[in-house]
């Protein structure tokens, strides 16, 4: 034998064994897909040493790891593989479904394009990325404060004095146009404080000082409203205005102890007119009523006299009637009627001539009678 008892149990092409791996084909080495030599083979198995060493480099060599041998990464298999594509289909049809709460609209855009709103409730549309939504709350109740700083409260008023004026506005988004909100308006806060702030020095510069500050608020905070609602349906800002509220309005610190004492002049002054107001209301139905009596009493009395008038001109035209029927009759009964009417209020003596009897006078009741006539 040519070779010793090392070159047996190694070969001369460096397989144990004298078939380098345990080659089905006995010691021929030249059997072997990996070349013509032994030197073939150490290079394939140097190559799969690298690659797995590169493998486990970018991460995936854990799997090697986990399957305690040598092979590659994890192997999945078709079932893996459609479990996998299930879950992402699942994932993108999720992205078709709104669910919008009350008090919410949820605006649907295709390729950045507004398509329609949908209200409260469960809604789909096409999955991402051919349309997307968005939520919009129209229902809350926003408040924007303006005037915080001194650059912001300082106006001036059409008589040329400066007033300390600080004021919020009321809003919430258009639940007919939320689309407007979400396209138009970048920042909302800033643009309804900058609209409402710029209104509100136009108009507070149409008024005088002391109206903004005693009896026009209400006047300019409607006036506000309204002007920068048209400004921002203009924009289509997709906003609503709710109210427009003063929360100050006072004359700058130097002169407030002034424009104070005007302020209560001013009240006083009201004060007195309030009492005179009330005290003409009183008097007047008072004189109207005493001016109704003396009319009613004077065209009662004109009524009574021009009664009598005609009852005596009347009863006259009864007594010459009666006159011209029997003059010498008439004449008599006048006559006694009137003595009658005369002495029926004196005291009578009467003498009878005929009788012989000396009269007799009652000189106390005379004299008594004629004290009495005196006084």
């Amino acid at each position: 034998m040519p070779w010793d008892d090392k070159t047996k149990s190694s070969g001369p092409w460096g397989g144990e064994g004298g078939n380098n791996g345990g080659g089905k084909d006995g010691d021929s080495p030249w059997n072997r897909p990996g070349g013509s030599g032994g030197s073939g083979g150490n290079d394939l198995e140097e190559q799969m040493r690298r690659m797995q060493e590169r493998f486990r480099q970018r991460g995936g060599g854990g799997g090697n790891r986990r399957g305690g041998g040598g092979g590659g990464g994890t192997n999945f298999g078709p079932l893996g593989f459609l479990v996998i594509a299930g879950i992402a289909l699942l994932a993108w049809l999720s992205t078709s479904v709104v669910m919008v709460d009350p008090g919410q609209q949820a605006s649907v855009f295709r390729f950045g394009k507004w398509q329609t709103n949908f209200g409260p409730g469960l809604h789909f549309h096409l999955p991402a990325p051919f349309e997307q939504h968005e939520l919009v709350e129209v229902e809350a109740r926003r408040k924007t404060e303006i005037g915080q700083t001194i650059d912001e409260s300082l106006m001036l008023t059409e008589d040329e004095n400066i007033v300390d004026l600080q004021f919020s506005v009321f809003w919430r988004v258009r639940p007919d146009a939320p689309q407007d909100y979400i396209l138009n308006v970048r920042q909302p806060d800033i643009a309804v404080e900058m609209v409402a702030e710029s209104v509100m020095r136009e108009v507070v510069g149409k008024t005088k000082l002391q109206s903004v500050i005693t009896t026009e608020r209400d006047v300019v905070q409607n006036e506000v409203a309204q002007q920068v609602q048209t400004l921002l349906d203009d924009y289509r800002a997709g906003i609503r205005i709710l109210s427009i509220q003063i929360d100050k309005a006072d004359p700058p610190q130097q002169v407030i102890e002034a424009f104070n004492d005007v302020n209560v002049a001013e009240q006083d002054a009201e004060t007195n007119i309030n009492q005179a107001t009330q005290y003409a209301n009183q008097i007047v139905p008072q004189a109207r009523g005493t001016a109704q009596r003396l009319l009613q009493e004077a065209e009662g009395y004109r009524d009574q006299i021009v009664a009598d008038a005609q009852g005596e001109a009347s009863r006259f035209e009864q007594i010459y009637e009666e006159y011209r029927k029997a003059p010498r009759v008439t004449r008599e009964r006048m006559y006694l009627e009137t003595m009658e009417r005369v002495l029926e209020r004196t005291e009578k003596t009467i003498l009878d001539s005929q009788s012989g009897a000396v009269p007799y006078l009652p000189l106390d009741r005379v004299q008594s009678g004629n004290r009495g006539g005196q006084n």
